[in-house]
């Protein structure tokens, strides 16, 4: 009974991989709002996921961005990421495409206290995000750029814009 799933579920993805892309991104992330009180321009990577409809396309992504600061007063060994996980409905418009959706945001930050205290916290905030772009066929092979806006636990105070550049085969 395994193996005859198995080889179902193997059919059907074949069956329907023209409608699957796979590939991945790297770009900067930038920090909008108060974030920008204590962030600098960081890098971002990941991968995507889309599943083309005549119409639309559902689109998806999950991106790592280890976040630069200048330092804090008091604060030593500091390090903190986020990792945003994105999944919407984009549209073509020609080369150009429009997209937004849902986004879960997970945050994570470690630093050693004045007093010598390591500190360790990690927050999971749920947003929405925007995004643009244009995709140029090359071979067989799509290069994607795109200009994302990340809107963490729905706040504009709580915003960053992600530039990327990938390639989905």
């Amino acid at each position: 009974m395994k193996f005859l799933l198995i080889v179902l579920l193997a059919a059907s993805f074949s069956a329907f991989s023209g409608l699957f892309e796979f590939g991945g991104h790297a770009g900067i992330f930038l920090p909008a709002g108060d974030d920008l009180d204590q962030f600098k321009t960081s890098p971002i990577f990941g991968v995507d996921a889309l599943v083309h409809m005549p119409m639309f396309a559902i689109e998806g992504s999950i991106s790592y961005a280890p976040l630069s600061t200048d330092g804090l007063p008091g604060v030593t060994d500091y390090s903190a990421n986020i990792i945003p996980v994105l999944a919407g409905i984009r549209t073509y418009a020609g080369p150009l495409f429009y997209a937004g959706g849902l986004a879960y945001h997970i945050t994570s930050v470690s630093f050693v206290d004045i007093a010598g205290v390591k500190q360790d916290e990690t927050k999971s905030k749920f947003g929405g995000y925007a995004n643009v772009g244009t995709v140029l066929p090359v071979g067989g092979m799509d290069i994607e750029a795109s200009l994302k806006y990340h809107l963490v636990d729905f706040d504009f105070d709580s915003a960053w814009f992600g530039l990327t550049a990938g390639i989905n085969l």
